[in-house]
C-alpha cells in the first residue's frame, strides 16, 4: 500500500494588542509519506509574537518550528519466529525565535523491535539542545534553577513494554545522560491488568535521580489509573498521582462519549492537593465537544 497526502491550514487573526510587536498569524504545513517498508514527515509551523490562541493548544509563540521524521519497517524472514518487526527511526525537532536564533533543538535515534509476543523493546538517544534566555525554576520547594545559557545534552534509554491485550502486563524503562549542566538517571516500572473486557487497572512508579551544580534532588511519581469502558462508545478514565518532591496529590477524572464517529463529548475533573496538610490548591472542571464535518 502506497499513499501520499498534503495538508496545510493557514490562520490569521487581525486585532489590537497594545504594547506588543510582531505578527498575528499562525501557519502549518504538514507533507507525509507512508507505505509497507518507509514512513517519512515533514511539517514547518510558525507562530507570530502576537497570536491568540484562544483555545489554548499553542504552548510556545514567536517561534517557527521545522519538524522531520523518517523511518523503515523491516520484518525479516529468518528471526520470524520470535521477531515481528523492526522499526529504525529518526526525527528532528528544531525550534527558532522570530527574531532570529535557534531556541530548542531535539533530535531523537530510536531502534525499537516488537516481539511475536507483543512485547515491544526500544533504545535510543535523545541529543537535545537548549538556548535558556532567562532563569526558570526546576524545583521550586528546593529554590533550584537552571541559568541563562546555551545547552546541549543527550540521554540514553531503553525500555519495555509487554503485551498490552495480556491479562497481566509489565513495562519500565532505564535511562541516563547529561542534564542542562548536570546528570540525570530516570527509572520507571509498571503494571497493568485487565480484568475483564471492561475494565484495566495500572500502577507505576518513577524515579528521577538529579545532580545539578545548584542543587541535587530526587523525585518519585506514583501513578495509579483505572479504565472502565461502558459500551464501545461511552468511556470512563481515572488518574491518581503523587509527587514526592512536590509532595502533592493530583487526581483527573474525564468521561467520554462518542456520539457519532470522530466526534466526542467529554467532562473532565481535575484536582490538587497538598499532601501534607490536605489543603486543596486548585480544581477545574471542564467540558469539551468535538463535531467531525466531513466536506
Amino acid at each position: 500500500m502506497a499513499g501520499s497526502c498534503l495538508a496545510s491550514h493557514f490562520s490569521n487573526r487581525i486585532r489590537e494588542v497594545v504594547g506588543t510587536r510582531g505578527q498575528d498569524t499562525a501557519a502549518n504545513v504538514t507533507a507525509f509519506w507512508r507505505d509497507n517498508v518507509l514512513e517519512l514527515r515533514g511539517a514547518f509551523t510558525t507562530i507570530g509574537e502576537r497570536f491568540n490562541d484562544e483555545l489554548g493548544f499553542v504552548p510556545r509563540t514567536g517561534i517557527s518550528k521545522a519538524d522531520f521524521f523518517a523511518g523503515a519497517r523491516w520484518r525479516p524472514r529468518a528471526t520470524s519466529g520470535w521477531l515481528r518487526d523492526l522499526f529504525p527511526h529518526w526525527e528532528f525537532v528544531n525550534f527558532e525565535r522570530a527574531g532570529g536564533g535557534t531556541e530548542s533543538r531535539y533530535v531523537d535515534w530510536h531502534l525499537p523491535l516488537t516481539l511475536q509476543d507483543g512485547t515491544f523493546i526500544e533504545a535510543g538517544v535523545n541529543p537535545t539542545f537548549e538556548d535558556i534566555a532567562r532563569p526558570f525554576t526546576i524545583n521550586s520547594r528546593r529554590g533550584i534553577a537552571i541559568q541563562p545559557g546555551r545547552y546541549e545534552f543527550d540521554e540514553y534509554f531503553v525500555l519495555f513494554r509487554t503485551n498490552s491485550a495480556a491479562r497481566l502486563g509489565f513495562n519500565g524503562r532505564y535511562s541516563i545522560g547529561d542534564f542542562y549542566d548536570g546528570y540525570r538517571r530516570g527509572y520507571s516500572l509498571g503494571v497493568t491488568t485487565r480484568l475483564n473486557e471492561q475494565l484495566a487497572l495500572a500502577a507505576s512508579v518513577g524515579l528521577n535521580d538529579i545532580d545539578l551544580p545548584a542543587g541535587a534532588f530526587t523525585t518519585n511519581l506514583i501513578t495509579g489509573r483505572i479504565d472502565y469502558g461502558f459500551s464501545t462508545r461511552m468511556f470512563l478514565n481515572a488518574l491518581l498521582q503523587y509527587n514526592s518532591d512536590a509532595r502533592q496529590w493530583s487526581s483527573n477524572l474525564r468521561f467520554n462519549v462518542i456520539h457519532r464517529p470522530l466526534s466526542d463529548v467529554f467532562f473532565v475533573y481535575n484536582e490538587r492537593r497538598d499532601s501534607r496538610s490536605g489543603d486543596l490548591i486548585d480544581r477545574a472542571i471542564v467540558a469539551k465537544m468535538t463535531y467531525m464535518v466531513a466536506f
